[in-house]
């Protein structure tokens, strides 16, 4: 007899065992924080240039005492957010599924099946490599998910594991 499409199934994800939900390291925060901080720097030096260029030669007071606001209140967010998205960021690995949980106002939870996974693409930049961090992205036919900010060995350890339960070339 077939079952309804809004029935449970009988197996649960990956992540809904508590005890297998991995979190990334406390580091993380101050790795997400700089990213915040040189992706927001052109938009500063902009606001601070137009403010500076398209008043006249003796701004006023208020229109400085905006723009510190602006700024303080994009650190204040910055700071408050990522710390936030700490703590609701998590990751399970199972030798079926990977399932990944992120997102501070609207969640997005991402399982993808092994058996869909094509490749795997560790990268990292200046900031990540300073505190030791490296991004995994995990590509499927359908899109790709990717896990910011792995502890460097921890990524190596977490490709070849994907690798071994995907069944992948040794490509990476």
């Amino acid at each position: 007899m077939p079952q309804p499409e809004d029935a449970p199934c009988a197996a649960p994800l990956a992540g809904d065992q508590v005890g297998v939900r991995r979190r990334l390291p406390a580091r993380v925060v101050r790795y997400w924080r700089w990213r915040a901080f040189y992706g927001a720097a052109p938009l500063l030096v902009l606001l601070i240039s137009v403010v500076t260029i398209a008043l006249p030669a003796s701004p006023s007071t208020a229109v400085w005492g905006v723009v510190a606001v602006v700024i303080v209140l994009a650190a204040a967010a910055v700071a408050v957010l990522t710390k936030i998205r700490y703590t609701v960021f998590w990751y399970a690995i199972s030798p079926t599924e990977i399932d990944i949980q992120q997102g501070i106002i609207f969640t997005k939870r991402s399982v993808v099946p092994m058996h869909r996974v094509q490749s795997l693409r560790l990268e990292r930049g200046p900031v990540a490599d300073r505190y030791r961090l490296t991004n995994l992205k995990i590509r499927t036919a359908g899109g790709s998910v990717s896990l910011h900010g792995l502890d460097r060995v921890e990524a190596g350890a977490l490709c070849d594991r994907i690798s071994r339960f995907a069944r992948l070339a040794d490509d990476v």
